[in-house]
């Protein structure tokens, strides 16, 4: 007896399909056997420690290879201070000339991006495979869904205090590079003492100011967990007594109030070209003795607004720039 077409067809289907899954099957037990026999190397391969954190503690490889980072600057700076390059990062302000603070594109050359700001995409993260991933305590709501990717540790700044130096000797540890650290260190040290002897007694005689551009007619003005007060601290700059005295993380006024923060020198950030622009055009400027005297000095917010020591550095340069050869 003859079986019909359509039959036939569907006959064929069935063993086509059963004939697969035997090959698949068999291609599992395969791959599967072959794993078993690879994991004891491997896990002898891949040496681990116990990392203690803000959220807990984390195993984590002794040496990882594939490091994700979801902050620019006291993550990716201090990372890259060690000379070790993440596989990713997040970046922030791409409107501007500048993906990271502290740290300059090429610098960060190389780098996968996962995300931009304070968004990281947990699928992108995914897709890098990573082996180790750092991130900060404000991000802390995004640790379970990161904690399932890979061995996750979180950098608590309040907790250090908000020290730079703190902050690059704990992630050292986290990496096994707390010796690396000690000489990036020491390396800063060195330039602070240099920078003192260049300065001499003048060093003694100055009052600075730091301010900040909000917007067009709004200025604001940090507290000393800031990292340029901190390097000011370590060099002995002192600050108008107004700003040594600030209590408030962040206060912001009008620029109406701008003579309460004229000094002998006023260092001046702005993200903003119209904000910048505005106040140089501003007749309030010209009465500040700081402007009179030629000692108004507009700087970075990629170079200033930095917790990593790459950052530092370039602070450092715009000091000896500013405050020595000018």
């Amino acid at each position: 007896m003859k079986i019909k077409r359509p039959i036939k067809l569907f006959l064929l289907g069935i063993a086509t399909i059963i004939l697969l899954w035997i090959i698949h099957g068999n291609f599992f037990q395969k791959e599967q056997l072959q794993g078993d026999r690879n994991s004891s190397t491997s896990q002898l391969v891949v040496a681990t420690k116990v990392v203690k954190h803000a959220l807990g503690e984390t195993i984590i490889p002794v040496k990882p290879q594939r490091i994700i980072v979801l902050n620019d600057i006291s993550l990716l700076d201090p990372v890259l201070s060690l000379d070790i390059k993440p596989f990713g990062t997040v970046t922030y302000f791409p409107k501007y000339d500048f993906l990271f603070r502290g740290v300059t594109n090429d610098e960060a050359a190389g780098i996968e991006f996962v995300g931009s700001g304070n968004q990281p995409s947990l699928e992108k993260v995914l897709l890098l495979k990573p082996d180790l991933i750092l991130m900060r305590e404000y991000q802390k709501s995004l640790y379970k869904e990161l904690s399932a990717i890979a061995p996750t540790v979180v950098i608590d700044l309040p907790s250090l205090n908000h020290s730079f130096k703190e902050n690059l000797r704990f992630i050292a540890q986290v990496l096994g590079e707390s010796e690396k650290a000690e000489q990036v260190i020491a390396r800063y040290n060195e330039r602070v003492k240099q920078l003192q002897q260049l300065m001499g007694d003048r060093l003694k005689e100055i009052e600075v100011s730091v301010i900040y551009l909000f917007s067009e007619g709004i200025i604001g003005t940090y507290s000393d967990n800031e990292t340029y007060n901190q390097v000011f601290q370590d060099i002995g700059i002192r600050l108008i007594p107004i700003l040594a005295n600030q209590k408030e993380g962040t206060l912001v006024s009008s620029i109406e109030v701008l003579n309460k923060y004229d000094a002998d020198i006023l260092f001046v950030m702005s993200e903003s070209k119209e904000a910048a622009q505005s106040f140089r055009q501003n007749p309030l400027l010209s009465t500040l003795k700081a402007a009179q005297n030629s000692q108004v000095y507009e700087v970075q917010v990629n170079r200033w607004w930095t917790f990593g020591f790459l950052g530092v550095n370039k602070l450092l340069d715009d000091l000896f720039k500013y405050l020595v050869q000018s």
